[in-house]
């Protein structure tokens, strides 16, 4: 059971409890109890769910995958990276023919498929 304490948001605002369906990195954890802020519309998983997310991210094999050392270097007028067989086997990124990459921030890209 959930010990639902009421405290304001970081913003001012006020927190409150409702149910949410949770999808987290494309998984379907479920319908669970979430803080949320009615100022801001912040959203908040409390201990006990944060337990249910991390267990249905590990049944998905998505929990842990660490961050990977690639290297870049210039072939022709482009930049070509390598990825790990890890993540292109996780992905699925064999049978990919097309997909888009994008800047975020001044230091991370985004690649979609």
């Amino acid at each position: 059971m959930i010990n639902k304490i009421e405290y304001p948001c970081p913003c001012g605002g006020k927190i409150q409890w409702k149910k949410d369906k949770i999808i987290q990195d494309g998984i379907d954890c479920g319908v669970l109890d979430v803080e949320y802020c009615i100022k801001c519309g912040e959203e908040y998983l409390p201990e006990g769910n944060m337990v249910v997310v991390e267990q249905k991210l590990k049944e998905a094999g998505l929990w842990g995958l660490q961050r990977k050392e690639i290297k870049f270097w210039k072939s022709g007028k482009s930049i070509t990276i390598r990825l790990p067989i890890e993540i292109v086997r996780k992905l699925k990124l064999d049978a990919v023919k097309r997909g888009y990459v994008y800047q975020e921030g001044d230091h991370k890209i985004a690649i979609e498929f």
